[in-house]
């Protein structure tokens, strides 16, 4: 170990406290976080990251001298602030990835495939397979491009914007609307990406409609239910080769909802 670690170590040990309060927030951020967040990875590695992310910060400069009331108590409120600080910028980013479980629940609905869940270990909730579909592919083109690393400069990003016990987050009806507006962007990204599926399904219900009228004596159930799930796995296919180009607007509603929520926690 050279005298610049062992300087590095040494600041850290004299300023425990500091450093807690950047790792508490770095921690709340991604334990929320796709692709490692909740239960996926392993804990040491979420944790040894988390205290790799804070050293960097620690000796980045961009901390600057925070206060609090001295005591117990004022620094476990502290603690509990920046810690929402780190988790409100990582659910969002968990929110918006599962807008496409929504998206998946409603095209198995039309498919035929709302019966048909599988276990998620994320949530331990039952998820659709469409919606599963999408949201590890999701996550596969988020590392593919990169959206890690714009997650890590949005985590540095609040340390200039909100230095650490400055975010106004009790009362903030900024937030509040924030949080809306996050909800809004859930609906419509996933409506946006099940409506050819939806369109392609609904297209097929208007032919069977007609082709009952022409062919009363026809059982439409018999015939119907394959012919959805034909018309929905084909429309599937050839929407997957567009896929990255909802990813783009996933990637850009993300950095926007994060630089928004920053925005209105600022002092």
């Amino acid at each position: 170990m050279n005298l610049e670690s062992s300087q590095i170590l040494i600041d850290i040990f004299n300023n425990t406290d500091l450093y807690m309060l950047i790792f508490v927030r770095i921690i709340g951020f991604l334990i929320f976080i796709p692709v490692i967040g909740g239960n996926n990875g392993v804990a040491m590695v979420k944790i040894g990251l988390a205290m790799a992310i804070s050293a960097i910060i620690f000796t980045s400069g961009n901390i600057t001298e925070f206060a609090y009331i001295n005591s117990i108590m004022g620094y476990f409120m502290l603690i509990l602030k920046e810690f929402f600080v780190g988790a409100i910028i990582g659910y969002i980013v968990f929110f918006v990835f599962s807008s496409v479980y929504f998206t998946g629940h409603m095209i198995d609905q039309q498919m035929g495939y709302s019966m048909a869940s599988v276990f998620d270990p994320v949530s331990n909730t039952q998820v659709p397979i469409t919606g599963n579909l999408y949201y590890f592919s999701l996550c596969a083109l988020f590392i593919l491009n990169r959206g890690h690393h714009m997650l890590i400069n949005a985590i540095f990003y609040s340390y200039k914007s909100l230095p650490i016990g400055k975010a106004y987050i009790l009362g903030n009806n900024g937030l509040f609307f924030g949080i809306i507006n996050i909800m809004i962007e859930f609906f419509k990204i996933g409506f946006l990406f099940a409506l050819p599926i939806i369109g392609t399904i609904l297209v097929m219900d208007i032919a069977l409609g007609v082709l009952v009228r022409a062919v009363p004596k026809m059982n439409v159930f018999a015939v119907g239910m394959p012919l959805k799930v034909i018309a929905g796995l084909l429309a599937l296919w050839v929407i997957m080769p567009v896929f990255s180009e909802l990813y783009y607007r996933i990637y850009n509603v993300i950095s926007e909802l994060i630089l928004n929520s920053i925005k209105v926690m600022m002092p």
